[in-house]
């Protein structure tokens, strides 16, 4: 039954990242990804999404009662989601930089966030998630507040940027804070095991 549940989760990880993604499916992805994680760079998100969803199958096919075989293909599963979680939210920050004068400090802050360890990458998002959510109040109540319409319009435009860049913030945790909470009743089931 547990096997069961975690299936259903990861299933819904998958379809959150595919939803939230599916404007982009055609988009060719330059990132180099490591090679254990996908089989070819350069290729459309399509080809990667196609990969995320043969790891899942292979992990609904296990017929083991060996939990290291879960544990290896379930982390498997949240390296390839956050590598390319990660690279669509990298580009995505790129495409609206590119309107904006570039900031190096945030870029370098940003590269050094996932070399962190899992928890403390967590709270760093979570830092991230509350000056999202400042900002996109502040641009939404900055919108409402001017009169002239274009610059109005470039508020709300400002506004619903961040509104996307949060949501994104958001999946993140929800997928970190699902692969932490899969690793503590791993090592739980592990210590009544031995």
């Amino acid at each position: 039954m547990l096997i069961q549940q975690l299936i259903e989760k990861l299933e819904q990880k998958v379809q959150q990242l595919y939803q939230i993604h599916s404007a982009q499916l055609e988009e060719k992805i330059f990132t180099k990804f490591d090679r254990t994680l996908f089989s070819e760079n350069g290729q459309t998100l399509s080809f990667y999404f196609a990969e995320i969803n043969q790891t899942l199958i292979r992990i609904k096919s296990l017929n083991s009662n060996d939990a290291n075989h879960y544990r290896f293909m379930t982390e498997h599963l949240f390296k390839q989601c956050n590598a390319l979680s990660e690279t669509l939210n990298r580009n995505n920050t790129v495409f609206t930089r590119q309107k904006r004068q570039p900031n190096p400090a945030v870029k370098k802050a940003q590269h050094s966030i996932h070399k962190l360890p899992p928890r403390e990458r967590l709270e760093k998002y979570y830092e991230a998630l509350e000056q999202l959510n400042n900002l996109y109040q502040q641009y939404r109540d900055s919108a409402q507040t001017k009169n002239d319409p274009i610059e109005q319009k470039r508020m709300e435009e400002l506004a619903n940027s961040y509104k996307c860049r949060r949501q994104k913030c958001q999946e993140a945790i929800d997928l970190l804070e699902e692969y932490l909470s899969f690793k503590d009743e791993q090592k739980s089931n592990n210590k009544t095991d031995k």
